[in-house]
């Protein structure tokens, strides 16, 4: 009985402090489920009609105008062991920084840098099937190398990390390259925007002006990158009708 009551306390406190994180991974792992039992299948859940209405194709968006596959395809992944790495990879990034930075700056990082990584698959590879929240979760590595280095904390272990991940990236068939290197951009620049340029402003600026600048600036980075997936998309409509 005891272990069940601490348990039960642990999962509480987890979503009690980290709450955008135990939501994120509450809301992969459910969309997991509901392909799993379409597609009556564990390790070909993307044999499911949810997941190719909602995973990321480049041509698709382009051509139907299927716009919201740029951020559903990272709440969708390829078997168990592409959810459960990613998972992981997000519950360490917001136990680190989630409470950091707050939750509201913290659900904008993710939700940018997994746009981002979107984006960049629209430009580098377009002709494959694309899912997963390794872009969302490269920003957030992203993120928090950036805003180590302006409180001039050790980057370390970040820097080794994203060594590590971006190894990966290049050394396995099958791992979307332009997901994580975009993601890992749009992260860092959209850490630069809610979380550095407050703290740059003079300290006679308010807690409220600070809040307008950092959210101005990053609603600036969300616009840019949405102007970047128009113009890939153009590209590739315009790309299609010179082939027919």
């Amino acid at each position: 009985m005891s272990i069940q009551t601490h348990r039960g306390g642990a999962v509480s406190r987890f979503f009690r402090l980290q709450p955008v994180t135990a939501w994120l991974i509450t809301a992969n792992l459910a969309v997991y489920v509901a392909t799993a039992a379409q597609a009556r299948s564990i390790m070909a859940n993307s044999a499911s009609a949810l997941f190719e209405a909602t995973a990321l194709f480049p041509p698709i968006v382009a051509v139907r105008d299927e716009w919201w596959r740029l951020l559903t395809s990272a709440f969708q992944h390829f078997g168990p062991m592409h959810l459960l790495l990613n998972m992981y990879m997000l519950w360490i990034l917001g136990l680190g920084i989630e409470r950091s930075i707050g939750h509201a700056r913290f659900l904008g990082l993710y939700l940018v840098s997994a746009l981002g990584g979107s984006v960049a698959v629209m430009f580098t590879s377009q002709n494959a099937l694309t899912a997963g929240a390794s872009g969302a979760i490269f920003g957030l590595m992203g993120a928090y190398a950036i805003v180590a280095m302006s409180l001039r904390l050790d980057v370390k272990g970040i820097g080794l990390l994203l060594v590590l991940n971006i190894g990966v990236s290049f050394l396995v068939p099958g791992v979307s390259l332009g997901a994580h290197l975009g993601g890992l951009a749009v992260g860092a620049v959209a850490a630069v925007a809610l979380v550095v340029l407050p703290r740059r402003l003079p300290a006679r600026v308010g807690r409220g002006a600070r809040q307008v600048v950092s959210w101005t600036a990053y609603l600036v980075v969300v616009v840019l990158v949405g102007l970047a997936a128009w113009y890939a998309a153009e590209s590739m409509t315009a790309g299609l009708v010179f082939l027919r």
